[in-house]
């Protein structure tokens, strides 16, 4: 099961960017700690699908991407439900919030079409930098791009 795909391509996929993105949905339950206010200099929001490959393939990966990162808050969004949610959070040790959002939502709220997708949000809460992430080398991409961004 996957997106159906718009025309146009991945990079049309989650919010422009600059724009701030909307309070999040209130159905959503997550499991997790989020960081404390002060903490971090920017959120990363990583959608993913129990029924993509792809986003199975970077599950094993994301704690490393947290750690080479601290200083960014990180949720991830996930089709699973509270118990597949549970069974990531012991298996990999995630300490960060992993939220439930069905695919539909995933487009509705954050205009999401393509997973896995990350979108990195500035402490000013504006969309920094977005796209498809498949691997850490991808997701490090997108964190040189929030940098450029910062430093605009």
């Amino acid at each position: 099961m996957s997106f159906n795909r718009k025309p146009g391509g991945s990079a049309d996929s989650g919010p422009p960017i600059g724009s701030v993105l909307s309070d999040l949905p209130p159905h959503i339950s997550n499991i997790g700690t989020p960081a404390e206010p002060g903490e971090s200099t920017g959120t990363v929001l990583l959608f993913v699908s129990t029924y993509c490959s792809h986003c199975i393939d970077l599950l094993p990966h994301i704690e490393a991407m947290t750690r080479r990162h601290p200083t960014f808050s990180f949720r991830l969004f996930s089709t699973g439900d509270e118990d597949d949610h549970r069974s990531m959070v012991d298996y990999f040790g995630w300490t960060f919030p992993v939220c439930s959002l069905d695919q539909s939502d995933m487009e509705a709220y954050f205009a999401v079409t393509y997973l896995p997708f990350a979108i990195l949000v500035d402490d000013s809460g504006k969309v920094a930098a977005k796209g498809v992430i498949y691997n850490a080398d991808e997701y490090e991409q997108l964190v040189k791009d929030y940098a450029r961004h910062a430093l605009a």
